[in-house]
């Protein structure tokens, strides 16, 4: 990957390579803290791409996450705890958003924490429904997590088989078809919402050409593949197999099978040139532009193919394009909710201790965290975002946080204007301390002046009005 060869050629100015660093945070990461710029620009933009490919370790996010004792429940555990009080899954699921909040906040592993957030929008369960609400935490941390930067495949197979995901499309239920033979009634059968989503959202996309036929056999391939509710685990039940002969998108399963038949299936989805177009499509569509150009998207779908679905190579393909790049010069994409209240966190160096309001806020913006119903996930366009009541929201939390008055979450006001490298009573200062240090020089002249103009008269502070502005301003909504 060569980062320095793609960047415009407008990157000559003594603000682009501030504007570059500034971009490549905001879009593999929730935006720089003060200093992260300076920092990244020292170090060098291709090495640090490279450190969050590697996801290197993070002790000091360790220490934060060791607090939470329950991060590491099995779903038996959860279970059991809620088995002997009801109101025991309340605290369980406080510290599960509250883990999700300081990793995008105080994570060194950006990349990591933005694929997460990808990949289970990408494979979505509903934390709401049933089951789930105490088996989406360990979705998270098992299927999800480990495989973000790994083979697609590992992360298709992790989710395919995780009680989760087969209560949250019903897999658990599809049985070969059993009828009562005295009345003819049906008494089990098939259900086919995981062979439909694993086609339509998973893997080749909805305009692959298949049929609903396919469907139909996909569905049967992963009969049987069911869990045990007490305890929380996969199980597969032979008995409960159609060992018919299967036909889906051309490939074909012989009579006789088992478990393997979705195995195989898994595998040939997997591996098959709609998978790479669909799965490359929808990373442009997060790392690059709502409507990626389709030159990009074949060249990152061969990368795709050629390395066997390696997405660490697949993101070294979509930020060593030129694409990516000058969308730094560019409007930017708008941010989800969970990306703008990160993003604003981090840019005033925010400390995250509690996790209820904040998580409360993301529900108010019209993201609740894990909790978004269709097995679509939650969008990757920023134009999906924009509407009136979220950006209502989203000024109010900028005006909050600039007061350090968002509950659970502690802003060192006195200290901030130092790490800017500001005076914290000169608005014009101010200004240009945030556009260099959180935009890296992007903040429009037309957001300066306005910040410039802040009055000292009063009981708000030059510094807490001027943080207001520009946290609720239009450049802090771009991705």
């Amino acid at each position: 990957m060569s980062v320095s060869a793609s960047i415009p050629a407008q990157a000559t100015s003594v603000n682009v390579g501030q504007r570059a660093v500034a971009h490549l945070l905001r879009r593999i990461g929730h935006g720089p803290r003060p200093g992260d710029i300076r920092q990244v620009l020292a170090q060098g933009i291709e090495r640090y791409v490279e450190e969050q490919i590697d996801a290197l370790p993070d002790p000091e996010l360790e220490t934060r996450l060791r607090r939470l004792t329950t991060l590491g429940y099995s779903i038996a555990q959860v279970l059991a705890a809620y088995n002997a009080n009801n109101q025991a899954i309340g605290p369980i699921l406080d510290e599960f958003y509250l883990a999700r909040l300081i990793r995008a906040v105080h994570g060194r592993n950006q990349l990591q924490e933005v694929l997460t957030d990808f990949w289970f929008n990408h494979f979505n369960v509903f934390i709401g429904d049933g089951f789930d609400r105490y088996s989406t935490p360990a979705y998270e941390r098992d299927a999800i997590r480990p495989h973000v930067l790994g083979r697609f495949r590992e992360l298709l197979g992790a989710t395919a088989a995780h009680p989760a995901m087969l209560f949250y499309l019903d897999n658990y239920l599809s049985t070969v078809s059993r009828v009562d033979p005295r009345t003819g009634r049906l008494l089990t059968g098939l259900n086919e919402n995981y062979g439909r989503e694993l086609m339509e959202l998973h893997t080749v996309g909805v305009d692959a050409g298949y049929t609903q036929e396919h469907v139909f056999d996909a569905a049967r391939c992963f009969t049987g593949w069911t869990i045990d509710q007490r305890q929380g685990v996969f199980i597969y039940r032979q008995q409960n197999h159609d060992t018919g002969a299967k036909s889906v998108f051309g490939l074909n399963v012989p009579a006789g099978g088992g478990r393997e038949d979705g195995e195989k299936l898994l595998d040939y989805l997997a591996e098959h040139p709609s998978t790479a177009r669909f799965v490359s499509r929808k990373l442009l569509q997060r790392f690059v532009a709502d409507d990626p150009p389709q030159r990009l998207v074949d060249r990152t779908a061969a990368t795709f193919e050629s390395t066997g679905g390696d997405i660490a190579a697949v993101i070294r393909t979509i930020l060593g394009s030129a694409e990516f790049w000058a969308e730094a010069f560019g409007a930017g994409k708008p941010r989800t909710p969970i990306e703008f209240v990160a993003g604003a966190l981090r840019a005033v160096d925010a400390q995250v201790n509690t996790g209820r309001a904040l998580t409360a806020t993301l529900g108010a913006m019209g993201m609740p965290l894990f909790a978004c119903l269709p097995p679509t996930g939650y969008s990757n366009r920023g134009a999906d975002w924009l509407n009136p009541s979220s950006h209502l929201n989203r000024m109010n939390f900028a005006l909050d946080l600039s007061s350090n008055a968002v509950n659970g979450v502690a802003v060192d006001l006195r200290a901030l204007p130092g790490r800017l490298g500001a005076e914290p009573n000169n608005p014009r200062a101010l200004a240009d301390a945030l556009s260099r240090e959180i935009f890296g020089g992007g903040l429009s002249a037309q957001t300066r002046d306005a910040a410039a103009r802040v009055s000292s008269a009063g009981p708000v502070p030059v510094l807490n009005r001027v943080l207001g502005l520009v946290l609720a301003g239009p450049e802090m909504q771009a991705r």
